[in-house]
């Protein structure tokens, strides 16, 4: 399989390109072309949340416990004293990235339900639903960072199965199926983040802004146009 550095390097380069492609059609601003930018690299490491120890694993959950701390945090301001408030996030934080995390990480196994499509779609609802309720991102913000979350996701997964193929032996190596696969061989996890994933998408917000743009033809029509320069390279 990709190792770490690789699976980086092509989620960021390919999901530039793609942010700077919204940007171009009028999909994006351009302070939000970081923030695709961002999310199509997050999830090209995202699958790999489920190696024992990984750094992926320790980045993300070192992330959400940070999050959930503060979340905590400032849902207490009016009721705690400053030495409870730091306690409480001290407590928020060190559960979930040392105690839930390793929790996780015996249950899990590495290639296993989180590398498939089904867990590439249940995080991009999943991160639409975080980005608008939790960072009151606008609806259709939001739905386009679950689909950069959801393409990096896509991107991971098929440098695995590339990585499968020894194109110079000519063979192909046991690991090979393992990650670009539509839902796990064990039904009863598959069932339920199927569940997971129902219960994810009944929560998103309104998708018709979504929809109608980043979904709609009429929108890239304007690619055509303003693919190639006109009047030289670099106005030269």
């Amino acid at each position: 399989m990709a190792n770490f550095k690789t699976h980086v390097s092509v989620a960021a380069a390919l999901s530039g390109s793609l942010a700077t492609g919204f940007l171009a059609v009028g999909i994006a601003a351009p302070q939000e072309v970081w923030l695709y930018f961002a999310m199509g690299t997050l999830g090209g490491i995202l699958p790999d949340i489920d190696a024992n120890n990984s750094i992926p694993g320790r980045m993300l959950f070192s992330f959400f416990a940070m999050v959930l701390a503060f979340v905590t945090l400032f849902s207490r301001t009016s009721v705690y004293s400053i030495v409870e408030l730091s306690i409480l996030w001290i407590a928020t934080y060190g559960i979930v990235r040392y105690i839930i995390f390793q929790m996780f990480a015996r249950l899990t196994v590495h290639r296993g339900i989180f590398h498939s499509i089904l867990a590439a779609v249940f995080f991009f609802f999943l991160t639409t639903n975080i980005s608008y309720y939790l960072f009151s991102l606008d609806p259709l913000t939001a739905w386009i960072c679950g689909l950069f979350i959801f393409i990096g996701y896509i991107i991971h997964l098929s440098l695995d199965e590339m990585y499968s193929v020894d194109l110079i032996g000519t063979k192909i190596k046991k690991s090979f199926g393992t990650a670009l696969k539509i839902i796990s061989r064990n039904m009863k996890v598959t069932f339920l983040l199927f569940l997971a994933t129902v219960v994810v998408f009944y929560m998103t917000p309104s998708a018709e802004r979504f929809v109608k743009t980043v979904l709609s033809f009429d929108t890239y029509k304007s690619v055509k146009v303003k693919l190639l320069p006109k009047a030289g390279w670099f106005k030269l």
